[in-house]
């Protein structure tokens, strides 16, 4: 399993930009590091109307779905 943040800018249904996609493998980091890059990632949002801040349990290389669960959103 692996382990992602990521950070989705969601773009007004009329613009060409899809929008900004950030994504940090978090797997095998301490607590600490993820809840520092959590913020990280926060901070980094407010420059977004609309965003989604999402940790990403990723079964690919099992076979399995994933699962998401969200952080934030705006």
């Amino acid at each position: 399993m692996r382990i992602y943040l990521e950070l989705f800018e969601i773009a007004p249904p009329d613009s060409n930009n899809p929008g900004d996609f950030v994504r940090v493998d978090v797997t095998g980091w301490d607590q600490g590091e993820v809840d520092n890059a959590i913020q990280l990632l926060k901070e980094h949002a407010q420059a977004y109307d609309h965003y989604v801040l999402q940790i990403h349990y990723c079964y690919h290389d099992e076979g399995k779905p994933c699962t998401i669960t969200i952080i934030d959103s705006r």
